[in-house]
């Protein structure tokens, strides 16, 4: 386990933040590929899991704040996204690391085809 915080550390984080500040989300698309190079597959999922929280909570403080957002439109899609993060955190820990590779790599062309045709 490193014990120094590396420059590209810094500036992963920050863009990852910055993208899931700005597109709502994204920001772990950047640090799971950064984590995969130094630890395994789950780890780095999980990693970014714990990663992505605060920024979330950070931006969603900052929307709801400048009255971007309110709690009640955030409100229908909270309980099941609560379920989802549930479910995805108990098959995280039983899908085989090349299955994951696979569907996140799936994930990504599939987001950014879906980018590319808005």
């Amino acid at each position: 386990m490193k014990t120094k915080t590396r420059n590209e550390d810094r500036l992963i984080g920050l863009l990852s933040g910055t993208v899931n500040g700005l597109l709502g989300a994204g920001g772990g698309m950047l640090i799971v590929p950064a984590l995969k190079k130094e630890t395994e597959i789950k780890k780095a999922h999980a990693t970014t899991v714990a990663v992505i929280m605060p920024m979330c909570i950070v931006s969603s403080i900052l929307y709801i704040t400048s009255g971007r957002v309110t709690l009640s439109d955030a409100l229908p899609y909270a309980p099941f996204g609560i379920i989802g993060s549930w479910i995805g955190a108990f098959f995280l820990t039983r899908i085989k690391a090349d299955r994951l590779r696979m569907v996140f790599n799936l994930f990504m062309i599939w987001a950014g085809i879906r980018m590319l045709m808005r």
